[in-house]
């Protein structure tokens, strides 16, 4: 069989748009499934001037993210069919991705990652029909892996890192990963796994005068809250938590909001090392939910062993509450930006993770403290600030000549 032909971006413009369509930006996203932060930041980018944009997910629900999808989405949605490999759960195949980037003449293309089957297929059929694709990365170069994974990605990143006509990793982590591996700084727009944080605001400044309503209805006494939001995993450290918060001076109430294979072994952890201290295990739950218990605990924690960004981070700050977490939380150069707010230790460290606890428990800065404090990384990382710094760099790459890409073929 010959090969196909594939008509370009250019020639399809040409032959389909008239000069006013010719202004609108057609943007395509391969994204892996709705999430409650990404969602509404797409919203963000489809509100934008002369923007037109299609979302692809990978799959709808997946069993440890068991979110509600009940946020409203004001741009074209698609989960797409999905094919299953015996043995190769997590790893996204959708042959129909090819299909519907070529259903359109996309100006760009926006690619959730490279460690997907769906997502090498897009940018392979970009690289061939010279369609630019951007690569969104959480990555960082600190990250633990195996030596043989390590091994195998380092030539498929490179591969993916090098073809891209631009680059959006989450923070300051994420953007030395992609120049390592061939991004140009000029061509490089940070998004963050933002949530809400206007939205968090707000709820958080209606919760305040209900913090004691709250803890009474949550069971709480006098004691200090610290709160854990995260599946219950190994790669969470909860473990590590546990210790910290055993070797605290005066008795803590530790909460863990979530759930995961590691639930009942944590739960026997936590019993055999508190003496005063408690831990209390309320189940997953919803983001509509968490705005509440963000209100009525004193201090959060995400104490990671390796953890690429850290949204939950950002909605406890958004939410005026102090963080500690550890170095291996990737968001922490970015969104850390006064001791006061809150403080990296280092990873798998129990000794280093009580006194950071022991700190914030201490001190106790006020909810508005922390607004003030945080407010520049408030407004540097807001929906609308974020979407409009991706669209100028799209505007610019759409201007701008063809950059050669290695390896195309």
């Amino acid at each position: 069989m010959g090969r196909t032909h594939c008509t370009k971006p250019a020639d399809l413009r040409a032959q389909f748009r008239s000069t006013d369509e010719a202004l609108i930006m057609k943007i395509a996203v391969v994204t892996p499934q709705p999430t409650p932060y990404r969602d509404p930041f797409w919203n963000a980018v489809a509100s934008q001037p002369g923007v037109e944009l299609d979302v692809f997910y990978c799959f709808a629900v997946a069993g440890d993210r068991p979110w509600e999808v009940d946020w409203p989405m004001h741009f074209r949605a698609e989960v797409l069919p999905e094919r299953r490999w015996p043995g190769l759960d997590g790893c996204y195949d959708n042959p129909a991705i090819v299909a519907r980037l070529r259903a359109k003449p996309y100006d760009a293309v926006l690619v959730g990652g490279y460690n997907h089957l769906t997502m090498l297929r897009a940018m392979l059929d970009c690289r061939r029909r010279d369609v630019p694709y951007l690569m969104m990365c959480e990555s960082f170069l600190g990250l633990r892996r195996a030596w043989w994974r390590r091994a195998v990605k380092g030539p498929l990143v490179r591969w993916a890192v090098g073809g891209a006509a631009g680059w959006l990793p989450t923070g300051q982590l994420a953007r030395e990963y992609l120049l390592c591996y061939g991004g140009k700084a000029d061509r490089v727009c940070c998004v963050p796994n933002s949530p809400d944080l206007d939205g968090l605001r707000r709820q958080a400044l209606e919760l305040a005068p209900r913090r004691a309503e709250l803890r009474r209805r949550f069971g709480w006494g006098d004691e200090p809250v610290v709160l854990f939001v995260g599946r219950l995993i190994r790669k969470k450290g909860v473990d590590v938590l546990i210790e910290a918060v055993a070797q605290l001076e005066d008795p803590v109430r530790l909460v863990i909001a979530g759930d995961g294979p590691e639930r009942k072994s944590l739960q026997g952890l936590a019993a055999r090392r508190f003496k005063s201290s408690r831990a209390e295990f309320v189940g997953f739950r919803q983001p509509t939910e968490l705005p509440q218990w963000y209100a009525a605990a004193d201090v959060f924690c995400l104490p990671s062993l390796t953890e690429p960004w850290g949204v939950v981070v950002m909605e406890a700050l958004a939410s005026g509450l102090p963080v500690v977490v550890s170095d291996m939380v990737g968001c922490h150069p970015d969104v850390l930006n006064d001791p006061r707010v809150g403080q990296a230790v280092p990873t798998g460290d129990p000794l280093a993770l009580s006194r950071a606890l022991q700190k914030y428990l201490s001190v106790r800065p006020s909810r508005d403290e922390i607004h003030q404090l945080w407010q520049p990384v408030f407004d540097h990382m807001r929906h609308e600030v974020v979407a409009k710094n991706l669209v100028d760099l799209l505007t610019r790459i759409r201007s701008s000549p063809p950059v050669a890409q290695d390896g195309a073929q």
